[in-house]
């Protein structure tokens, strides 16, 4: 079979987004003073770009009680304070972002409500204008554009490939006017991406990073047995094993962990991450219900990666599939704290992402 591009990894905005406060919505707050290039003058006491911050509410991070993300401020112990590209009540919501489908790359941007603008693609700024559509986030409008990845003029993306690696970048330039028709010096464009990484998909796969890959990861029971389907809410272990390949280390742990399935009805990928940079993520201990354990375990003399699940579905009665980064380790790779600095990875340029045999959920 013809090589397909897999699910999106990654996705990227090339750019920090701009606070221009000579632009509608984007007010200098508690006194601050717009100067003329549209930066915001902080009285003492405020801080930020738009003079939002009491210094004085500022918490450390010992003392709050919320999960900022994305470098978002804690303040008054439970609140977030985000910077200027995130939203949300944990910064969790990009301002401009890409999803990034097998078919198709979907822009999304929030502006303020009171925003009177337009955003199109630079190339075509009359032809390819996002559209503003509904969203549940207060205080903001969502506008989208979907782009299929082999679209034509005038609102095509542009398409590389990395000849070291095979990875394929869709990429395309995002422009905000705040006055519709007009573009000015306090208006902004963003260079949008996608990036997807050489794989192949069909009936008869292709490993081509197998010769390279130091780990050998599976899907068992309990009783380290394999596992091809597993009941709803039935607990199953993903184990990830050093197989020598790397002669100086023997542990194992898995840092990124997502899961993945294809909705064959519309094509389209759905996915939730489960642990990055090796902890649980927040957002998917809270819709999934159980939180994914990654703490080491001991087989045979062997220190492995191993993370304890339960059997959930993402598209009804599709196979789960899995997505994984791991790290490698001179023997056993001890459970590490969110806050801690990184320990030993794999180099960035070993191929040491793989593609898990799909499990069943029935």
């Amino acid at each position: 079979m013809s090589p397909l591009f897999p699910l999106l990894l990654l996705s990227y905005v090339s750019y920090g987004l701009s606070y221009n406060c000579l632009n509608t919505g984007y007010d200098c707050k508690n006194g601050g003073a717009c100067d003329y290039f549209g930066r915001c003058k902080c009285p003492p006491g405020y801080t930020e770009v738009d003079c939002g911050l009491d210094t004085a509410s500022i918490t450390p991070a010992g003392a709050c009680r919320a999960a900022c993300l994305n470098k978002g401020i804690c303040f008054n112990g439970i609140s977030c304070y985000c910077p200027e590209d995130y939203i949300g009540t944990k910064c969790e919501v990009p301002v401009l972002s890409a999803e990034c489908g097998m078919s198709s790359m979907k822009i999304r941007a929030y502006r303020p409500l009171n925003f009177n603008g337009e955003m199109f693609l630079k190339q075509s700024m009359f032809g390819c204008k996002l559209t503003e559509m509904f969203t549940n986030v207060p205080g903001y409008k969502m506008y989208e554009l979907d782009i299929p990845l082999e679209a034509i003029a005038p609102c095509s993306l542009k398409r590389t490939e990395n000849p070291e690696t095979g990875d394929t970048t869709y990429e395309v330039e995002v422009a905000t006017a705040h006055t519709k028709g007009l573009f000015s010096m306090s208006d902004t464009v963003h260079s949008v991406q996608c990036v997807y990484e050489a794989r192949r998909m069909g009936e008869n796969p292709v490993d081509v990073t197998a010769a390279m890959n130091p780990l050998t990861v599976k899907v068992v029971d309990s009783n380290e047995r394999p596992l091809q389907q597993v009941q709803r809410n039935d607990a199953f272990y993903i184990l990830a094993e050093s197989n020598g390949k790397f002669p100086d280390t023997t542990g194992a742990r898995i840092r990124y962990l997502e899961a993945y399935s294809l909705d064959r009805q519309t094509n389209e990928v759905k996915s939730i991450k489960l642990i990055e940079d090796e902890c649980p993520i927040e957002a998917a201990v809270s819709l999934l219900g159980f939180t994914p354990s990654n703490v080491p375990f001991e087989l045979n003399g062997k220190w492995l990666g191993r993370v304890e699940m339960k059997g959930f579905f993402l598209v009804d009665g599709e196979p789960l599939l899995i997505d994984y980064r791991a790290k490698l380790c001179r023997s056993k790779c001890y459970e590490k704290s969110c806050n801690s600095p990184p320990p030993l990875t794999i180099p960035k340029t070993a191929p040491f992402k793989d593609l898990i045999t799909p499990i069943e959920v029935v």
